[in-house]
C-alpha cells in the first residue's frame, strides 16, 4: 500500500508540481548560502536599535578630519544667525559629504535682556548650535579666551574636532575651499588665516608680533587643550584679542606649523575703499571674504560665488473658474 502510494505521488500525474518544486529549493539554499552572514548582522542590529538597514541607503564615509567653525555673534543678532544657518546648511553643499566635516556653533556670553532670553532659547530648542559662554559681552575683554578655554570641557578631551575656526558672524567661508585647504596640513600647532601686518602696511596702534586677523583664523584641537591649560593666556586677557591670541602663542613658543592665507583670505572691497594686501575684489579661488556687515554685501557675495542661481522661478498657478 504504501509503496502504491508514493508511486502515485511521483507519478505522471504531477510531474509539474515536483518539477517546479526544484528551482524554488535551490534558491533558498544560494540564498542562505550567500546572505548568511548579512542576516546575522542584521539581527545584530535590529536588536539594538530596532531598526533594518536598508541596502538602499547611501554608505556613509567617516571623515578623515573635523572642523568646529564658532561665529562669535552677539544675542541680538537674530537675523544674522538665521542667513548663516542657511549659507552652511547641507542644502548648499550637497557635493562630497562637506558638511559631515563640519560642525556649526554660535558663540555668545551670558544673556540678560528678558526678550533675548526667550528668543535665543527658542533658537536653542529649534537649532541647538548656540554656546553660551559665562561672561559678559565683550570684545576685548577675554571673550575668546574664556571661549577657547572652556572648549575641552564643552566637548570633551577626546579630540572630537582637529581644528577649531574661531570667525565672525559677516564673514563668508567657502566650505570646500577650506575643506581642501586643510586636508594637507598636519593636525597639530596649526595656526592658519590671513596675517597682519601684511607688505609693510601701517597701522595706527602697536602690533608686538605678527598675528591672524579676527575676519576668521584656525587651530589645532591641541592649541585649544593648551590654551585652556596653559598660565600665558590666563594673565594676557586684555586687549585687542586676536592680535592677543598671536601673542600667547608667540610667548608659549606654539603655533609653530604657521600658515598665511593671503590673498584667498581678505576683507570685502566697497565702493570707496582702496585695495590692498588685506582688502581686495572677489576672487574666484577665495576661501573666506569678510566684512560683510550690510545684506547688500552678502547678497553680491552669494551671486559672485553663483550660490543662489537659478533657484526661483515664476510660480504657475492654473485657476479655472
Amino acid at each position: 500500500m504504501m509503496q502504491l502510494k508514493m508511486r502515485s505521488f511521483f507519478s505522471k500525474e504531477r510531474p509539474s508540481l515536483y518539477l517546479l518544486s526544484i528551482p524554488c529549493v535551490f534558491l533558498l539554499l544560494t540564498f542562505f548560502a550567500v546572505y548568511r552572514n548579512d542576516l546575522r548582522l542584521q539581527s545584530l542590529l535590529s536588536t539594538c536599535d530596532n531598526h533594518v538597514p536598508s541596502f538602499l541607503e547611501p554608505v556613509s564615509v567617516k571623515p578623515d578630519f573635523r572642523v568646529l567653525i564658532s561665529v562669535f555673534t552677539s544675542a541680538w543678532t537674530f537675523e544674522r544667525r538665521h542667513l548663516l544657518r542657511h549659507v552652511y546648511s547641507k542644502s548648499l553643499w550637497p557635493a562630497d559629504n562637506i558638511t559631515d566635516y563640519v560642525d556649526l556653533r554660535f558663540v555668545m556670553c551670558n544673556i540678560t535682556d528678558e526678550e533675548h532670553i526667550t528668543m535665543v532659547s527658542l533658537e536653542i530648542m529649534v537649532y541647538n548650535d548656540i554656546i553660551v559662554l559665562n561672561c559678559t559681552e565683550n570684545v576685548n575683554y577675554g571673550k575668546t579666551y574664556n571661549f577657547f578655554s572652556s572648549l575641552p570641557d564643552i566637548f570633551g578631551h577626546d579630540r572630537l574636532y582637529d581644528y577649531v575656526v574661531k570667525t565672525d558672524d559677516d564673514t563668508y567661508w567657502r566650505l570646500d575651499k577650506l575643506l581642501a585647504s586643510l586636508r594637507d596640513k598636519p593636525r597639530n600647532d596649526v595656526y592658519y588665516g590671513l596675517e597682519i601686518p601684511c607688505n609693510g602696511t601701517k597701522f595706527n596702534f602697536w602690533i608686538p608680533t605678527p598675528f591672524m586677523t579676527g575676519l576668521g583664523y584656525v587651530l589645532s584641537w591641541d592649541l585649544v587643550e593648551w590654551i585652556a591649560e596653559s598660565e600665558v593666556p590666563v594673565n594676557h586677557t586684555m586687549g585687542p584679542e586676536d592680535m592677543m591670541l598671536g601673542w600667547w602663542l608667540r610667548m608659549g613658543e606654539k603655533g609653530k606649523n604657521r600658515y598665511n592665507n593671503a590673498p584667498v583670505m581678505y576683507d570685502f572691497c566697497g565702493d570707496e575703499q582702496e585695495p590692498n594686501c588685506f582688502r581686495h575684489d572677489l576672487t574666484a579661488d577665495t576661501i573666506a571674504v569678510h566684512r560683510l556687515k550690510e545684506n547688500s554685501r552678502w547678497a553680491t557675495v552669494l551671486k559672485y560665488f553663483n550660490v543662489t542661481d537659478g533657484h526661483i522661478k515664476p510660480f504657475k498657478f492654473d485657476y479655472n473658474p
